[in-house]
């Protein structure tokens, strides 16, 4: 054998086991799994706190929502002309037995609001508490009473913060989640009504004696006069 005939065998071989190498290179698959699950399992964490999360705020929000809505309907109806009251013993609507219990309205526009707060808490509260879902966190209840010129509404508003079914810190989620409903329920009250229209009647009336406007309101009302004659009103 001369020595071009070697060198092309151990060429051969060489190129043979080359191939070998290469064959078992690419059918070996050891450590796929461990670099699949580094890609993957943070992403399925994510996903499955994302779930958990779901679960818990869906089931919450529908419960403070329902809290807040039976509470405002309820104040606004005890403050409306319904002869009722709303009683925390009992956490029902009654009946007032004669109308001396009725509240005054003129009284009332300087205690306006003083015990519907600590009624909305417990009701709200109460309401929430029955639902089937967890009580994870703190629950905060605000109930107020919004006095506008020619009507009065109550606004209730729940709040529940509870903390993260997974601690997700580590790429900037917060610890805690805060799940907040809001719902308003206008009081119709025809007693306040008449008397929100008397005050500011009679606060148009001290602006025209204070200030000396006489003139002026009786050029508004002949212009008015005047223009009720040409449509015919």
């Amino acid at each position: 054998m001369d020595k071009s005939e070697s060198s092309r065998s151990s060429q051969a071989r060489t190129y043979g086991r080359f191939k070998k190498c290469a064959s078992l290179m690419v059918k070996d698959t050891t450590g796929d799994a461990v670099v699949e699950a580094t890609i993957l399992f943070p992403i399925m964490i994510m996903i499955f706190a994302a779930l958990v999360l779901l679960a818990i705020y869906l089931p919450t929000l529908a419960a403070l929502q329902l809290a807040t809505q039976y509470t405002a309907v309820t104040l606004a109806t005890e403050l409306s002309d319904t002869w009722l009251y709303f009683d925390e013993s009992s956490m029902t609507l009654r009946n007032y037995d004669n109308r001396s219990q009725l509240v005054n309205v003129y009284a009332d526009l300087f205690t306006a609001g003083s015990d519907i707060s600590d009624k909305g808490e417990a009701l709200a509260a109460y309401i929430e508490s029955r639902n089937i879902s967890s009580k994870a966190g703190e629950l905060t209840v605000d109930v107020s009473s919004v006095n506008n010129l020619l009507f009065r509404e109550i606004v209730a508003t729940a709040t529940r913060e509870f903390p993260m079914p997974v601690n997700l810190s580590f790429i900037g989620f917060p610890e805690t989640i805060s799940v907040s409903a809001t719902s308003t329920a206008v009081v119709q009250n025809g007693d306040e009504f008449i008397r929100n229209i008397d005050i500011a009647s009679d606060f148009v009336d001290f602006i025209i004696e204070k200030y000396n406007l006489h003139n002026i309101t009786d050029a508004i009302s002949s212009f008015g006069s005047r223009v009720s004659g040409l449509l015919g009103w």
